[in-house]
């Protein structure tokens, strides 16, 4: 039995009761899931919603085939696929500005791009030396800025009107996860490593870790890919 939407087929015993061949096709969906119309091509890496502030709501996807598509979801969860946006490599990590008017994108092409969802035209905000793994949109009282986190071995911070990152922090070893809720960061790296940054005023190092976990902490690719 599929336990996702999809419809299986089994049988008793092979053959019913008499003799015969029968088969029970069930099409089992308790939690009426709905797949996305028009969805990507491969594997999806990062999903996210839009923020409240945004009358409607809206989903973002990255994925492993180059593209990051916006989808408009409808109150009966039915979505109508709005635009889409191409790096020249997998996109690995997505986020929105807090007012919703703007989607950050990170990619295996070693690029981060803003996507500007009104006039639908993306810019190049972000380079590193390797691929870019993670992006969060920082919103703080006296600054606002673009976190992106890479295999590099650097956390970078951009503010998107400059081509020169504002902060560049060196890390021990490739950035795998991360999440901001300001005033705090935490990145997760390579070695089961775990550094947590204060925000305020302007990034610095609070706290470093190893992960209780007993493996490492990161976002799986995958199956089929291999890390670069």
């Amino acid at each position: 039995m599929n336990l996702f939407g999809g419809s299986s087929t089994g049988s008793f015993g092979g053959g019913s009761l008499f003799g015969g061949n029968q088969q029970v096709v069930v099409n089992y969906n308790p939690m009426k899931d709905v797949e996305v119309a028009s969805p990507p091509d491969d594997s999806v890496s990062s999903l996210q919603f839009s923020p409240g502030t945004l009358t409607s709501t809206f989903l973002v996807a990255g994925s492993w085939d180059n593209n990051v598509r916006c989808w408009q979801v409808e109150q009966n969860g039915q979505t109508i696929p709005k635009a889409q946006q191409t790096h020249t490599g997998p996109v690995l990590d997505v986020a929105w500005s807090d007012d919703g008017t703007k989607v950050f994108t990170a990619s295996c092409d070693k690029t981060a791009k803003m996507w500007d969802l009104a006039s639908n035209q993306a810019m190049q905000i972000a380079q590193h030396d390797a691929p870019i793994k993670t992006i969060h949109w920082i919103k703080a009282p006296s600054y606002s800025c673009v976190m992106t986190g890479s295999w590099d071995k650097t956390l970078k911070f951009w503010d998107t009107r400059s081509p020169n990152p504002m902060m560049t922090i060196n890390l021990p070893e490739r950035v795998y996860c991360a999440d901001v809720h300001y005033p705090m960061a935490v990145v997760g790296i390579a070695g089961r490593g775990i550094i947590i940054y204060q925000l305020e005023n302007q990034p610095r190092e609070y706290k470093t870790m190893d992960s209780p976990l007993k493996y490492q902490v990161r976002h799986e690719m995958p199956n089929n890919r291999k890390k670069k």
